[in-house]
């Protein structure tokens, strides 16, 4: 294995373990809403943090811009626009059944679809080589795991007859509506990597242009995430509205509710920098593999941030126990990932 999978490897395990834990901090809001807490999150991680790295980072950005086609910048945009709609409905996922549940749904379904569509239609050369197959059977296994998850917390739903579970701001759904929206949330954030891999024009021109390849990827960023940014925002605002509870951003506030928003967003924002970097280390399979070994460290992370913040308190021995093969079988799936790209 070269050096440079190694530090990609190594990039995607840092990138996957703060992504993992970036929802930490909605367990200990004290009186924020959701949609304050995601308001103000969404304004500095997508707005203020990531792109003021990329701004800085990028040379001649605007000149990079206007060196690619319109049809490759707004397909990197609407891309973005569709993973801010999968980020919206992930939030609310989150927030019903929790992050060792639906952070684990989630994050399967779009790992699956990230790292497939990449590589079907970038690299269809690799398709059936070993480690295409590799990558799509790991897939293949992801899903499967994803469906266990899912049974078990079914299982848990109805056994705790929709008391409110341990570890969630304000479950109001039944598991059937949070299943769906987890489904639809995984196939719209899955678009972020379609952002990062039909981005690839505009990671070359920042190149021509003087920045290194690392350092391109966050001009890629700094269309992707704002647009999705976007979409987070109009949300937040229009249930700040609806429900009339704008005060609370200003008075009553306490500035814990404040930090916890900001580390949201420090761990979010660094966990796609990291992200860039790692699948960037890993060639023409970045955008498959790297996606995919990101996201399944990103599972095993929520999924020991859940069981330490008792998410799973009260529930049923043997439903636990279903989630613990679940989680297993999303392992297996980041092993056989891992072999996928060793030999590439």
């Amino acid at each position: 294995m070269s050096e440079n999978y190694v530090l990609g490897f190594f990039w995607l395990f840092v990138a996957g373990t703060t992504a993992g834990s970036f929802v930490l901090p909605m367990k200990f809001v004290r009186r924020w809403k959701w949609e304050h807490l995601w308001l103000v999150y969404s304004v500095i991680a997508f707005f203020i943090l990531l792109p003021a790295v990329a701004l800085a980072s990028v040379h001649h950005v605007w000149q990079a811009y206007e060196a690619c086609s319109f049809r490759a910048l707004a397909a990197t945009a609407l891309f973005g626009a569709g993973w801010g709609i999968g980020s919206v409905l992930f939030g609310l996922c989150v927030e019903t059944l929790g992050m060792a549940l639906g952070f684990s749904m989630v994050t399967g379904i779009y790992a699956a679809l990230g790292a497939i569509v990449p590589l079907m239609i970038l690299t269809p050369d690799l398709v059936w080589t070993q480690n295409g197959l590799l990558i799509v059977g790991g897939n293949i296994v992801m899903i499967a795991g994803v469906v266990v998850c899912a049974i078990a917390g079914d299982r848990r739903d109805k056994q705790m007859s929709r008391k409110e579970a341990p570890g969630t701001l304000n479950p109001k759904l039944s598991f059937p509506v949070a299943l769906t929206l987890c489904i639809l949330s995984g196939v719209f954030s899955a678009m972020l990597n379609f952002g990062f891999a039909f981005g690839m024009p505009i990671v070359d021109a920042a190149r021509n242009l003087g920045s290194t390849k690392d350092e391109g990827v966050y001009a890629v960023w700094l269309l992707v995430v704002p647009a999705g940014g976007i979409l987070n925002v109009g949300y937040c605002l229009y249930l700040l509205a609806r429900r009339r509870t704008w005060s609370l951003l200003w008075r009553d506030t306490v500035p814990q509710d404040w930090f916890h928003a900001f580390m949201m967003a420090f761990l979010w924002s660094g966990s796609l920098i990291f992200y860039g970097w790692g699948a960037d280390h890993l060639g023409r399979l970045g955008p498959s593999l790297g996606w995919s070994l990101w996201n399944a460290i990103l599972i095993i992370t929520t999924f020991v941030c859940g069981l330490l913040t008792d998410e799973w308190r009260g529930a049923a021995r043997t439903d636990l126990g279903t989630l613990l093969v679940g989680i297993a079988v999303l392992i297996v799936a980041t092993i056989i990932l891992g072999l996928g790209g060793a030999g590439a």
